[in-house]
């Protein structure tokens, strides 16, 4: 199937794909708590003439060609943001709930993947299964699919993820070989002190004086112990505790985030934060409760996307795909897959505003639907030749 032909068919479903969009726009979920946007895709794919079956809490697959070959897995993730949206547009979000991150464009662009491939089931060799996942806002939904068998019966050999990014014009495209967003290790204290009335401090453990001292501790881990020539951040984003003045709380948190690249600092920081913490409550005659959350780094395989490279400029153009010379600062839960199988995971240019559009996750971020028919054709495209290649 030529190049041209793929691109054709993306663009004849361009309005099918904007009123998907926009209904998944208009009605945001978030977490594993997706009643209606999951009522909504399995509703689109039966209507395809597709059986989707759940997997995990809140996920669906399809799975689609003839049974012999390899089989590549295709990602879009369906969850939004708990979040105000503050654009003028007539589809906007008003349920306190917001697709920022453009999750609405990603699982659009995997129903229109299953439409096209549907069409030309004949022509595949192998087969193409397409996972829309819940929680990847929550670092949780990848993981609760794989953890369903999502990797197995048919065993998968090879993944593909887009994100949409408003970094980029519509029609650009960029990869990042290796490693490609960083690990996220998130830290939830709880101190608990001993409250009281503030003319008697001698019987009481201030919990508050404990985090403080916990933050500040926290706060030079970084700077001191970590080779310079490497990078991580640790960013302290909630802390306190108490009601008023003249009491002594009985309690007090800090919730803290963790960002890295290479394994030996991540392993190094996320095993000294712990004993920073117990050091410190032990120390000033406190208990705590410490509940952690970790999601590993994405790692894109050098040797895949240096095979699949080539198909997405068929479709985007020569000039238009980009190798990206840094990773991702965020994280992408899209990881825990990448651990497992040969990965390639790429930005969609989405920004029709120029310098007037915002980034992902802000209330203001409007996203160029001409991406669409463009996402659709790239993953498409991708999937059919690698299995073709795969094949022989």
């Amino acid at each position: 199937m030529s190049k041209h032909e793929m691109l054709m068919m993306a663009e004849t479903i361009q309005q099918e794909l904007v009123t998907h969009r926009r209904h998944l726009h208009q009605n945001p979920e978030i977490g594993f708590d997706l009643p209606n946007t999951v009522a909504y895709v399995e509703k689109t794919l039966i209507e395809m003439g597709l059986v989707p079956k759940k997997v995990g809490k809140a996920g669906l697959v399809v799975t689609i060609g003839n049974g012999n070959g390899k089989t590549v897995l295709l990602r879009g993730d369906m969850d939004a943001l708990p979040m105000e949206e503050h654009t003028d547009l007539p589809f906007k979000s008003t349920n306190g709930f917001a697709h920022t991150c453009g999750h609405d464009i990603h699982t659009t662009f995997m129903l229109g993947a299953a439409k096209l491939l549907k069409a030309k089931e004949n022509d595949i060799h192998g087969m193409v299964k397409i996972m829309f996942q819940p929680a990847e806002e929550i670092g949780q939904g990848a993981k609760d699919m794989i953890e369903d068998g999502l990797l197995e019966n048919p065993k998968v050999d090879a993944a593909f993820a887009l994100h949409v990014s408003p970094d980029l014009e519509v029609g650009k495209f960029g990869y990042k070989p290796g490693v490609a967003a960083s690990s996220l290790d998130g830290f939830f204290l709880k101190v608990q002190g001993k409250g009281g009335h503030s003319s008697e401090p001698q019987k009481c453990v201030d919990p508050l004086m404990i985090v403080n001292a916990i933050y500040n501790q926290m706060n030079t881990i970084v700077g001191k112990e970590v080779d310079p020539k490497e990078r991580a951040v640790l960013v302290i984003g909630k802390m306190g505790g108490g009601t008023v003045a003249n009491i002594i709380p009985d309690t007090a948190v800090i919730e803290a985030t963790l960002r890295s690249f290479n394994p030996d600092v991540r392993n190094h920081l996320f095993n000294r934060i712990p004993e920073i913490i117990d050091a410190t409550v032990k120390m000033m005659r406190g208990s705590y409760d410490l509940q952690t959350i970790s999601t590993p780094s994405l790692y894109n395989n050098k040797d895949l996307c240096t095979l699949v490279a080539p198909f997405v400029k068929e479709i985007v153009g020569e000039e238009n795909l980009q190798i990206d010379e840094e990773p991702l600062a965020g994280t992408e839960d899209f990881s825990y897959i990448s651990q497992r199988i040969p990965t390639m995971f790429m930005w969609a240019g989405s920004n029709g505003l120029g310098n007037q559009n915002y980034p992902l996750h802000n209330p203001n971020i409007i996203l160029d639907e001409g991406v669409l028919p463009l996402g659709v054709a790239v993953v498409v495209h991708s999937a059919i030749n690698w299995l073709n290649v795969s094949h022989h």
